[in-house]
């Protein structure tokens, strides 16, 4: 295997003397580290970089807080840290008046549902509105720079896991994605990005030799993020996605599954780059907590071929059909009238579609819809 040691945006901010000497706010948390593991902050500080203030995302500036739970402020070694995840979703004008600029350092998975890429639109609509410049320090995305797989969100179906056009894998860095949002969005932003070097957009993570972070508490490796693109769907239904397993997003079950039939079924689909395994599994968190399951292990074999999207459809539409009088779809908390995989899937068709008895081959040619326009727009706002 082969090395190209990529620089991150971060350690090329902090080796430019040019940096000294102004206010920054930094939005982070505990997955942007440098080359070495350090995390940002305090690399910051070590640098002597002036660290007025701190902006935390979902899970927190700590990263400790489990999915969708509220965050609260807090000073952290004399420094405010502002949460944009609990009472306020936005930084507030009075937040960013005494910074000269503020730097954007946290580490996505190239997913549409993470909502780190929401707490950045709005921290770019913030500045932009404050004329406060922003600097996007760049990052490696770890699903890839070359994939793109799934349709467009509707203006009208967007949500805090859902919007700004994204399909459900992506294909950007951070800093792309951030001059994507300046172009298409926030064009009176003052937008800096700090690239990557040594970096191509076929680049595997592990051919970078950067740590791999935890990105968030319940993505906790490489081969979780690979399939996360697909079955983070499994959250808008009532089976179990691994949440409380030590796989979760690669491990799908539930107690009334017969985990061989389910293997056997997925396997007769000859989806590419994926072989299923069947096993039993008992989630110490989250949906059925201490309860026996049975499911399967979804094990890429071939990351080239295989289609996160497709598989994570395949896996839904397949276990509807085998248990239609035990499957389920979530209601959303927010709204308990829709459902969360609406907001995941971006929009009815998909789940309305599984739930008419449409074949998997309609649902898929569906999900794909609007693959290529997207493709055409965000060739404009490519790095590398």
């Amino acid at each position: 295997m082969r090395i190209h040691y990529t620089r991150s945006g971060l350690d090329s901010f902090l080796a430019d003397a040019a940096r000294r000497g102004k206010r920054y706010g930094l939005a982070t948390h505990p997955a942007a580290v440098t080359s070495q593991g350090e995390p940002s902050w305090k690399a910051f500080m070590n640098a002597h970089l002036n660290l007025a203030c701190l902006f935390g995302p979902e899970h927190g500036f700590r990263g400790a807080s489990q999915d969708a739970v509220s965050v609260e402020d807090e000073i952290f070694l004399g420094i405010p840290a502002y949460s944009l995840y609990g009472k306020r979703l936005v930084p507030e004008p009075w937040m960013l008046e005494h910074l000269d600029a503020l730097v954007f350092d946290m580490q996505d998975v190239g997913c549409r549902y993470y909502t780190y890429l929401y707490t950045l639109a709005y921290i770019m609509k913030a500045c932009a509105d404050a004329r406060l410049p922003l600097i996007v320090l760049d990052r490696p995305n770890p699903a890839g720079g070359i994939k793109v797989e799934g349709s467009p969100v509707k203006p009208e179906d967007e949500s805090f896991v859902g919007g700004y056009g994204l399909p459900p894998r992506y294909g950007m860095t951070i800093g792309e994605f951030s001059r994507y949002l300046q172009g298409e969005y926030y064009p009176s932003c003052e937008l800096e990005v700090v690239r990557l070097s040594g970096w191509c957009r076929d680049t595997p993570w592990q051919e970078t030799g950067l740590p791999w972070p935890l990105t968030s508490p319940n993505l906790p490796s490489l081969s979780c993020a690979e399939v996360y693109a697909g079955t983070c769907l499994i959250e808008g239904t009532w089976l179990s996605e691994g949440r409380g397993t030590s796989r979760p997003f690669e491990i799908i079950g539930a107690p009334f599954i017969d985990g061989e039939t389910l293997r056997t079924a997925l396997a007769k689909l000859d989806l590419p780059g994926v072989v299923f395994l069947s096993l039993f599994f008992v989630p110490a968190a989250s949906k059925f907590m201490n309860e026996q399951c049975e499911g399967i292990l979804v094990s890429v074999v071939d990351a080239k071929s295989y289609r996160s999207l497709d598989t994570g459809i395949a896996i839904i539409h397949t276990i509807k059909s085998l248990y239609p009088d035990q499957f389920r779809w979530r209601e959303d908390w927010e709204n308990p009238e829709m459902s969360f995989f609406d907001k995941l899937a971006g929009g009815t068709t998909l789940r309305q579609m599984i739930d008419s008895g449409r074949s998997l081959e309609e649902c898929l040619a569906f999900a794909h819809e609007g693959e290529a326009a997207f493709l055409a727009v965000r060739e404009k706002y490519l790095l590398y």
